[in-house]
């Protein structure tokens, strides 16, 4: 507990109780407090909720600024910064700390906060440094004694005082970017010894963002150019299927059952032929097939991966087949002309800015990373309440990757024989992924296997679930624990939940409308000439740029040059929509462009030299963009050959 200050703000003279908490002026916390408001004013509120506490006891170093005492559990007293020079001493604990490449840092106690001072003064100017501190009243402490108005103003520090992972990773996430450009991690001891379960804690999950933000990234990236071809292919089905608006709440409060194909669904998908007409079923892809081999007809089934081992799971269904596909445009082009039923597709940013003349307004869901996240997002929409999870392990439960009688089972059956088994083939998956293998706690506490990719799904989860307003069970009985979702077995789920029967087509497929094609067709070739007008502008763009580079000591050239790229980039900022479907097929060129600028802002350079480095990004940048909108333009072209294609054989089926 923090002793009584031993400061005199001058109230005592007068034995005026009513000034006791006044501060003298000038004094750091008003303006501290201020700063605090304008960054986080739910922070600020529960600080000054503290009033009118006492601060932790101050004193003035040998060196004058001010060092603070706190008391641990056994009674000692244990000083925060050093009794000589704080300020020396923060400085001797973030030299060892690399400042160049990091752009997010994590630091484990506040104190009164030197080594935040020390470590922001050696970093780029771009860092966000994460401060994780539980103690209110020693922040208050801070806030009382020294003046951090810089730090706090400069919008560059959040943070962390509860053991909340929710909020953790939902105020990280948009800082998702910055963090795969590099983390650190600075720790200040004495906090450390005063709350190390809370740092062990928060240390751990700001890990396990790390991992999420690194697997994010590398998704974006690799996947980034695969997506807008995959939407740019299947833009007839896009503009010729419904709209998902007409889904909205049309289940409102009714149950959902979300079928994953995970290796505990063996343990009761008996049950949900039972549970079909009292919940709505929502599968994903990889249960379609088993079932209705079941005798069970789902509602609904998700799909949006865009490889092709995707259409293995719409192979061989029933021509009559009701349940409705829901699928991301990115999907595999295949499926929609292999699937049977009546088919939705979401809206997508990508689509819609290939036809923007068209204004369809497509309903967009939330962008989930696998397909059960996408029939999460499916469930919240038509307002069901609880959504259930089942088969949805998210790890490797009982040495298995996926429940038995998927359609993986079908890609293994060549390789098959009494010398290689089902469970052998299983077992060989997660055994070639033992380099990205982690334990986590399964539903029981028990300790399970997982790896890096499953284990970012369940931080996707988990981050949804906290912000959902539908009840959340777990009853996949096994696999990962997740926070925010209750364990409940699948049996006690229907009895409790599933009683009344459910109507199924509340809202008809209104049936495709294949007439808008011809539109379609018309926004593509504006696209094409937009296109085309981009690649010429960026060839001529390029020279200058050279020149501009070569010439840097001599201005009048280089300004003459400038006022060339500018008319030429205003040229290009008319076509700013098209050019941004063209980065989409060049995500690389734009991390390194990302990176390149947060390392020239960040680091002290001379005129000529930050202008060179700013000419070399550039040139890099333009080189990408001139590629990508020669693919761009075949793209296009290619496109327009099919949607034409589709739309006669649909017409003629």
């Amino acid at each position: 507990m923090p002793a009584s200050s031993s400061r005199n703000h001058g109230t005592d003279r007068g034995g005026d109780a009513s000034s006791r908490h006044v501060p003298p002026a000038g004094a750091p916390l008003p303006r501290n407090l201020a700063a605090l408001w304008a960054l986080d004013a739910g922070l600020a509120a529960r600080v000054e909720a503290l009033h009118p506490r006492e601060p932790y006891p101050a004193q003035p170093s040998k060196a004058g600024p001010p060092t603070v005492a706190a008391e641990l559990p056994d009674g000692r007293r244990l000083f925060l910064h050093s009794r000589y020079d704080p300020a020396a001493e923060a400085e001797r604990l973030v030299r060892g700390i690399d400042v160049a490449g990091p752009l997010v840092f994590h630091v484990f106690g506040f104190g009164l906060g030197y080594h935040v001072d020390a470590l922001r003064a050696r970093a780029s100017a771009e860092a966000i440094v994460c401060v994780y501190e539980p103690d209110l009243l020693m922040l208050r402490t801070a806030l009382e004694c020294r003046d951090l108005t810089a730090l706090l103003e400069s919008r560059r520090v959040m943070f962390f005082t509860a053991p909340d992972k929710a909020d953790l990773f939902t105020r990280l996430t948009p800082h998702t970017a910055m963090a795969s450009l590099g983390t650190a991690s600075l720790d200040h001891p004495p906090s450390r010894q005063l709350h190390p379960e809370f740092h062990r804690q928060l240390g751990a999950w700001a890990g396990e963002f790390a991992s999420f933000g690194r697997t994010s990234m590398n998704t974006l990236v690799l996947n980034g150019r695969r997506t807008a071809e995959n939407v740019a292919r299947n833009l007839g089905w896009y503009v010729a299927s419904p709209s998902v608006s007409r889904l909205r709440d049309r289940h409102k409060g009714k149950p959902a059952i979300v079928v994953s194909a995970g290796p505990s669904l063996r343990k009761n998908k008996h049950l949900l032929k039972d549970a079909s007409e009292r919940a709505v079923i929502v599968a994903v892809q990889t249960t379609l097939q088993p079932l209705l081999e079941m005798g069970v007809e789902p509602h609904f089934v998700t799909s949006l991966d865009y490889h092709e081992i995707c259409t293995r799971f719409f192979e061989q269904l029933p021509p009559t087949l009701r349940t409705e596909l829901v699928a991301e445009p990115k999907a595999t082009s295949a499926i929609f002309s292999m699937y049977p039923g009546p088919v939705s597709i979401l809206g997508n940013e990508y689509a819609d800015g290939l036809i923007p003349e068209m204004k369809l307004d497509k309903e967009r869901l939330p962008s989930g990373a696998t397909v059960a996240h996408l029939a999460y997002y499916l469930a919240e929409h038509l307002g069901c309440d609880p959504i259930v999870f089942v088969g949805q392990d998210l790890g490797f439960s009982d040495g298995l990757c996926y429940a038995p009688g998927t359609s993986y089972e079908d890609v293994w059956r060549p390789e098959l024989s009494r010398f290689c088994t089902v469970e052998m083939k299983q077992w060989e998956q997660i055994v070639r992924e033992r380099f990205i293998l982690r334990r986590i706690p399964d539903a029981e506490g028990r300790p399970m296997y997982t790896e890096e990719r499953l284990f970012t799904y369940l931080q996707q989860f988990e981050r949804d679930f906290a912000t959902s307003k539908a009840r959340i069970i777990d009853a996949t009985e096994g696999g990962a624990a997740k926070r925010g979702a209750t364990p409940m077995k699948l049996a006690d789920v229907l009895a409790t939940y599933c009683r009344e029967p459910l109507a199924r087509d509340v809202a008809p497929h209104p049936g495709m409308r294949w007439d808008r094609v011809p539109g379609c067709l018309a926004s593509l070739r504006n696209r094409l000439d937009e296109a085309a007008e981009i690649e010429r502008v960026s060839r001529e763009t390029l020279p200058l740029l050279a020149e501009v580079r070569d010439h840097v000591g001599d201005q009048p050239r280089v300004n003459r040059a400038i006022v060339r790229i500018d008319a030429l980039r205003a040229r290009v900022n008319e076509l700013g929509a098209c050019y941004d479907l063209i980065t989409q097929l060049t995500q690389t060129t734009e991390l390194k462009r990302f990176e390149a600028d947060r390392k020239i802002s960040g680091t002290k350079l001379d005129p000529a030299e930050k202008q060179r480095r700013q000419v070399n990004r550039d040139i890099a940048n333009v080189t990408g963009v001139v590629g990508a909108a020669a693919e761009f333009g075949a793209l296009v072209r290619s496109v327009m050959d099919r949607v034409a294609s589709e739309s006669t054989n649909r017409e003629a089926a």
